[in-house]
């Protein structure tokens, strides 16, 4: 017997790999407990995002805007009667999403 979905969330996906499968897919940018009523196609504008840096004398954030649009919705059930409604945008702006992509690499490293 099915149980019914419990819990839906609707994560945004920024699309980061440029091209390159050797570098990661998409990174989260957001996640929802609403249906932000995006389709595929659909351009959003994202601002004020932020990735965490430190060094031995400072601790701040890279702050990035760009715009973003729909490419595609993946629906993913996961454990405990949970849904998750992935929507993976990709930017045109190729700097600010290696600058990103940059950050990233730094903050793990």
């Amino acid at each position: 017997m099915s149980q019914p979905v419990s819990t839906l969330y609707y994560q945004l996906e920024l699309l980061i790999n440029l091209g390159d499968s050797s570098r990661g897919g998409t990174i989260p940018i957001d996640i929802y407990t609403f249906d932000p009523g995006l389709s595929k196609g659909d351009t959003i504008h994202v601002e004020n995002w932020k990735v965490g840096r430190s060094s031995n004398t400072e601790v701040g954030n890279h702050v990035f805007e760009f715009d973003a649009s729909v490419i595609e919705i993946e629906k993913i059930v996961v454990r405990h009667q949970s849904l998750i409604v992935k929507i993976i945008v990709e930017s045109p702006d190729r700097e600010t999403i290696i600058q990103i992509r940059n950050a990233l690499n730094t903050q793990n490293s």
